[in-house]
């Protein structure tokens, strides 16, 4: 009797290590399933869970079971399916989700260049003005907060929930340009490949003043991990951690934007 009472005692002693080591934080793997494409944001949360690490946090964090668009990963954030998304920032979402209140893309997202066809180059070139672009159609993912913000301008939008069906469409001439940010320029050229039809307007850079950043559930649960994100993400800025990811991922793709002409567009 005594030993079954000594074991039932000691049991959870041995079983909570365990159990810490098994806890997991979830984030979506995208809908196209290449982890590639959040990489750095998976990698950046990965740090920042590593700096914040206090004494018996041992979690890890790991892509979602499922692959899912960013409208559908928000709303599993939001239901506490998953523990964290990034997303650009809007108003909307900072009262839906909790935010993270730190741009993990320094605002370079608010950096955005044409990809097109080449028969509308000449097009693109004389525009100087945002009223200009109206005549365009703009290609979006339907889960891309681009797509309320181009609407709100009075821009024409065509959505498509594929993320290759983008390029299909401008190369079909359902659309004809797809906001590009300059950081994310050097993936989507190497998904495209061999230069073809589509090309890259080469004056405009189109300034969309918006931010990269983290949410979590709007639970207590969620509140302090997205607490716990801040600090982290704050270590590594301090440490110069956070300066040298960004590097890594990025790099070259900061110049895209450097000596373009200038339009600036204002949704949120």
């Amino acid at each position: 009797m005594f030993r079954c009472l000594l074991i039932a005692f000691l049991l959870p002693a041995f079983l909570a290590p365990s159990a810490a080591a098994a806890a997991a934080l979830s984030f979506p793997l995208p809908a196209d399933g290449d982890r590639s494409r959040y990489g750095f944001e998976f990698t950046l949360l990965e740090a920042a869970l590593q700096a914040s690490r206090g004494p018996g946090q041992s979690e890890r964090l790991q892509w979602s079971a499922q692959t899912m668009s960013q409208a559908r990963a928000r709303l599993e954030v939001e239901a506490g399916k998953l523990s964290v998304v990034h997303s650009v920032a809007t108003p909307e979402l900072d009262r839906q989700l909790t935010p993270v209140k730190f741009a993990i893309d320094k605002g370079l997202s608010s950096q955005r260049i044409l990809l097109t066809r080449k028969s509308l180059l000449p097009q693109l070139a004389d525009l100087r003005k945002r009223e200009d672009l109206r005549a365009l159609r703009f290609g979006v993912l339907g889960s891309w907060s681009d797509r309320q913000a181009l609407q709100k301008l009075g821009y024409q939008v065509e959505a498509t929930e594929s993320f290759s069906g983008l390029f299909k469409m401008l190369a079909l001439g359902r659309s004809d340009a797809i906001l590009t940010g300059v950081l994310n320029v050097q993936q989507v050229q190497a998904y495209l490949g061999e230069p073809g039809e589509l090309e890259w307007e080469p004056s405009l850079l189109l300034i969309l003043p918006t931010k990269q950043q983290f949410y979590t559930a709007p639970t207590a649960e969620g509140r302090a991990l997205a607490q716990r994100l801040l600090r982290g993400l704050q270590l590594l800025r301090a440490s110069g951690e956070f300066d040298r990811l960004h590097a890594r991922f990025f790099g070259e793709q900061i110049e895209v934007g450097r000596s373009r002409r200038e339009l600036r567009l204002d949704a949120f």
